[in-house]
Parts: structure tokens; C-alpha cells; sequence
């Protein structure tokens, strides 16, 4: 006998829908997935409605789920405006657009308020709704099949102190079975669900029908964690200094149970307390740009939350004790603390000014400098000569300046990627039609913007240049025989004249950043000497 007739499958799923132990939960659209033809539907009802709704598993009920009119009775009664045009205050969830055909595509839309409530932002790639803050997919719309985060959805559901009733119409169609079929439907009704199975024929072709009702409802209004119900915040440990036997000194990073300049906490430390840690704690910000933005002393995430740190040091980064409590989530906090370490660091004289002198300064970070003289020299050179020394990056490269460092591990891959990016800021991005606008028409064709560079330097009579157009030539070469194309003996010839093997490559790349600014400074200060 065909015995997936009887949607035993289905049947599973529905009696502990919707607590199957899945994340994203169906509730508006078809699917086979579960061995039938299958089509979910769900309302929002008040908990006295819905309650009567699961008495039956139909939904003749379930019309009227857009704004509209409704007139009661006889033609003479008024009619009434609403919403939702229903009369038992039954809201939707999950909206059909239908545009008749005409010319634009049906879709689907998820109700406003739970895109707002909860701050929403529509992928249209991949056809979900995502929680930016919390890096999560709440609603998923695929082949039109709509799930959604049950715990999301158990939230809103809280606060709208409403219920819903997901419907489910299941169908099984076969050519024959081996024996006859019941000819009773069999209603079974539990606590939070009501679901018929019944058998017909067509033509002589057995089917089955599944009808099911299911009702979810809302967490207590406690555990929505919306304002005012948002759990207090906790605040992670971190090792602050030793003790006389060597032993890491831990404090809370709670700013309420800090000391600061207007009051003692039972001799704890001072909110001002420096935390040091690993440069890699950075490496996941830079490694998400859209994210996150890095600079000289502030880290921020888009508009949502930042800290003030000291990252001036090649060695590791600091940041205050009551800033990481004050400023950063648990989970930041959690972050922070895998790369906390002891060591016997100190303040930059940078944030020292700052933070206690009131006195403003510049970055000694050569990172920094290299990216602040790139932009000033860019911005002057266009006010000269009306367009950049170096072209705008593409979009998607756009992220190259922001996101150079000096590498944070003795690691060949990120050496790599940071002489590439180099490369592509200093040698690929040089405006070359630019620069031919400032050359003599008697000057021969030249091929690359090194060549055009040196030509430049040349015709206009700058003197010791020539260390800097080597330095370009040794990049590109190190470029091409290491980062672009397999290593061989170029590589092997490039490296010596970098002091690869010979010292750490944080420290060459230190030493290529520094001989790149000080190329940047040399174009910069000899620019009253070129002429348009």
C-alpha cells in the first residue's frame, strides 16, 4: 500500500510544530519538503479569538487583512473604515502584494511593525531580513516560502499580546492504493492545535487532505528584551596587571564599581586603568570595513557604538578599563578579553596630550601618517592642477586605505595583502593621463606610471629622486614576484634587497610604509615647482 497517503511525515511535523527544534520556522507559503503538496497561511488573533478559531480547521474567517472599508448588515448601514477590514481584529503577518498582472511581479512583504520593532534590513540578494546589530537572518523568503527566527517571532508576539494561528493545507495525491481508504475524517485536537486528515477520490485517484490549526504564542512580557525589558549588562573581567608573585591581577570593567576623580569604590581600581592588549584583537574590524572604521585612536562600529583606544604602538593596543564596560556589548567585551595580555606597556605621548593636556596632536603611527599625507597630498594636487595625483579607487577596492596595517603576525599571506594593497594605492592608482598633462609634448612615450613619474621628476629639475623611483621599481618587483605571481628566484633576489628573513616582516613592512611616506612628502613639498 502507498502509505504516504496517510502524510505520516507531515503528520510528524504538525503535532510538534512549531517546536521542531529549527530556528527559522515556516509559516506563509508552499512547499514539498515535507513528502506533500503543502501551502501554510497565518494570522495575528487576540487570545479569546484565536481560542475560538481553533475550534474549527478551516479559515472561513480569515478574509480581510487589508485597509478598506466594511459595511454590516443592509445596504443602508454605514460603512466602516478600518485597517485591516475585519471585524474580529485580526491583523496579517506576512502581506501578498497583488498587482493584477501588470507588468510588475507579485511579492511578498512582512507587516511594518515587525520590520520596525525590530529594525530590519531587507537583502534583497538574498531575500531575507536581517538584524544588523546581531549579524542575524530573522525572516527568510525563499521560492515563496516565508520562515522566520521563532524567537523573533515569539518576542513580537509578546508585546503585541496577540496570538498566531499558522494554518497548514496538506495534499497527497496518488493513482491507486492497495486497500480501501477510511471514509471518517480523523480530527485530533491538543492544547495549541486542531488538525483533520481526510481521504477522497477523483476520478478514481485517492487523495488525502490535511487541514491543521496551530497556535504560537508570545514569551512572557519579561523575556521580549525589549525596552524597558532588556537584561542588565553584564561586564567581563580583565587582567589589569600582577600581583608580587606574578600572578595576573583581574577587575571588572563594571564603571559603576570603578574608582574615578570624584569618588573611591573600596580602593578599586580607577576607571582610567590602561588594559593592554594583542594587535590582532583589531583584525576583526579591519577585516569588515563596511562595519567597521579604524582610526587614530577610535574604533567605531557605523554609528552604533565606538571606544576610544590607544593604537599608536606596533606592539599591542590599550584602551581604558571603564571604557570597555561602558562602551562595548558582553559579547565585544568577550572578544576583548581573548586578547587581553600583561605586559609593561605604557600611554603614547599622542593620548596622554589628548586625554589629560587637552592638547591636540599627530599620529606617530606610520600607518596613520601614510594614510593622512596620502589624502593631503591627493587634496592639494587636485587644487593645483585640477584632478589627483591618484585616481579614486573602485568601489570595490575602496576599502584598500582604510584597511592598511602593518601586518599584525609574522604571517606571509596578510605581508602579502598588504603589499598589494600598497601597490594598488601608490603605483596602480597614479593618475598616468594626469601626469602626461604635465610632460613636455617633446617627451617619448612612456609605459607605466613609474616611468611617467621619473620623466616628471626629470623635467622639472627635482634633485635625489632617484631613490624614490628605485623604491617604486623594488615595490612593484616585490609586488610581482611575490604577492601576484608564484615565488622563484626573482622572489628570492627581491627579498634580500626588502632584508626578507633577515628581520621580521612587520618590521619590513614598517620599513616600506616609511619609505612610501617619505616618497608621498617628497612629491608633496616639490609641487611648487611643477607647472601645468
Amino acid at each position: 500500500m502507498d502509505n504516504s497517503i496517510y502524510q505520516s511525515e507531515m503528520m510528524d511535523f504538525i503535532k510538534k510544530f512549531p517546536n521542531n527544534g529549527n530556528v527559522m520556522i515556516p509559516i506563509h507559503g508552499r512547499t514539498k519538503k515535507y513528502g506533500t503538496d503543502a501551502y501554510f497561511q497565518c494570522r495575528l488573533f487576540a487570545l479569546e479569538s484565536a481560542n475560538r478559531e481553533l475550534e474549527t480547521v478551516d479559515t472561513n474567517n480569515w478574509e480581510g487583512i487589508s485597509p478598506g472599508f466594511n459595511q454590516i448588515g443592509f445596504r443602508d448601514d454605514e460603512a466602516i473604515y478600518s485597517r485591516f477590514n475585519n471585524q474580529v481584529n485580526m491583523e496579517p503577518f506576512v502581506i501578498e502584494r497583488n498587482y493584477h498582472g501588470l507588468e510588475k511581479q507579485d511579492e511578498l512583504e512582512i507587516v511594518e511593525e515587525f520590520r520596525l520593532l525590530n529594525n530590519l534590513f531587507f537583502d534583497r540578494a538574498k531575500n531575507e531580513y536581517v538584524d544588523l546589530i546581531k549579524e542575524k537572518t530573522v525572516i527568510r523568503i525563499e521560492e515563496g516560502l516565508v520562515t522566520v527566527d521563532r524567537k523573533y517571532l515569539k518576542r513580537y508576539l509578546s508585546v503585541k499580546g496577540m496570538v498566531m494561528l499558522v494554518h497548514c493545507d496538506s495534499r497527497y495525491f496518488t493513482t491507486k492504493v492497495d486497500q480501501s481508504l477510511p471514509k471518517d475524517s480523523n480530527t485530533e485536537v491538543m492544547d495549541n492545535k486542531i488538525y483533520t486528515l481526510s481521504f477522497y477520490e477523483n476520478c478514481g485517484n485517492p487523495f488525502s487532505i490535511l487541514y491543521a490549526k496551530t497556535a504560537i504564542n508570545g514569551c512572557p512580557i519579561q523575556e521580549c528584551e525589549y525596552w524597558p525589558y532588556t537584561e542588565s549588562k553584564e561586564y567581563e573581567d580583565y587582567a589589569i596587571g600582577v600581583d608580587e608573585d606574578g600572578n595576573e591581577i583581574f577587575c571588572t570593567s563594571d564603571p559603576s564599581m570603578l574608582s574615578n576623580c570624584f569618588e573611591e569604590h573600596n580602593e578599586s581600581p580607577n576607571y582610567l586603568t590602561l588594559v593592554f592588549f594583542k594587535r590582532e584583537v583589531l583584525k576583526k574590524y579591519y577585516d569588515d570595513p563596511d562595519k567597521y572604521s579604524i582610526e587614530s585612536g577610535l574604533l567605531c562600529c557605523g554609528t552604533l557604538w565606538s571606544i576610544y583606544i590607544d593604537n599608536e604602538s606596533n606592539e599591542y593596543v590599550s584602551a581604558y578599563l571603564g571604557d570597555l564596560g561602558r562602551n562595548l556589548s558582553r559579547k565585544e567585551q568577550m572578544h576583548w578579553k581573548n586578547y587581553n595580555i600583561t605586559i609593561d606597556g605604557k600611554i603614547s605621548e599622542l593620548k596622554f596630550s589628548l586625554d589629560f593636556l587637552s592638547r591636540f596632536g599627530s599620529s606617530e603611527s606610520p600607518i596613520f601618517i601614510f594614510q593622512n599625507e596620502y589624502k593631503k597630498l591627493n587634496q592639494i594636487f587636485k587644487e593645483k592642477f585640477g584632478y589627483p595625483l591618484f585616481l579614486k579607487l573602485h568601489n570595490d577596492d575602496k576599502y584598500i586605505l582604510k584597511t592598511l596595517r602593518i601586518p599584525f603576525l609574522e604571517s606571509q599571506a596578510e605581508f602579502d595583502q598588504q603589499i598589494l594593497a600598497l601597490v594598488k594605492l601608490i603605483i596602480d592608482s597614479v593618475n598616468e593621463r594626469g601626469v602626461e598633462l604635465l610632460l613636455s609634448s617633446e617627451t617619448e612615450k612612456l609605459s607605466g606610471s613609474i616611468s611617467k613619474l621619473k620623466a616628471l621628476f626629470s623635467q622639472y629639475k627635482l634633485t635625489d629622486y632617484e631613490d624614490k623611483i628605485k623604491f617604486l621599481r623594488n615595490l612593484q618587483e616585490l609586488r610581482s614576484s611575490s604577492a601576484a605571481h608564484k615565488k622563484g628566484k626573482n622572489y628570492n633576489k627581491i627579498a634580500k634587497i626588502f632584508q626578507i628573513g633577515e628581520i621580521s616582516k612587520i618590521e619590513v613592512f614598517e620599513k616600506i610604509i616609511n619609505n612610501a611616506i617619505d616618497l608621498l612628502i617628497y612629491i608633496k613639498n616639490n609641487l611648487d615647482k611643477i607647472n601645468s
